[in-house]
């Protein structure tokens, strides 16, 4: 049997680093006073899943 090799990737590192990007220059975009708008609110879930999609399908073994 051929043993799965799991671990990280070319997809996942990539991923990784997508989200360490917009976790460091996303704060940016807003004000120095003011919260955080209702899409910025609403658009950390939505990448976050997107990522966790991503990396649940990019971690299937490919048959």
């Amino acid at each position: 049997m051929d043993s799965m090799e799991y671990g990280w990737g070319v997809g996942s590192v990539v991923a990784m680093l997508l989200v360490f990007g917009c976790m460091l220059f996303l704060p940016l975009g807003m004000g120095p006073v003011a919260p955080p708008s209702i899409p910025m609110i609403v658009l950390v879930p939505v990448f976050l899943a997107a990522v966790i999609i991503f990396l649940s399908i990019a971690s299937k073994p490919n048959h």
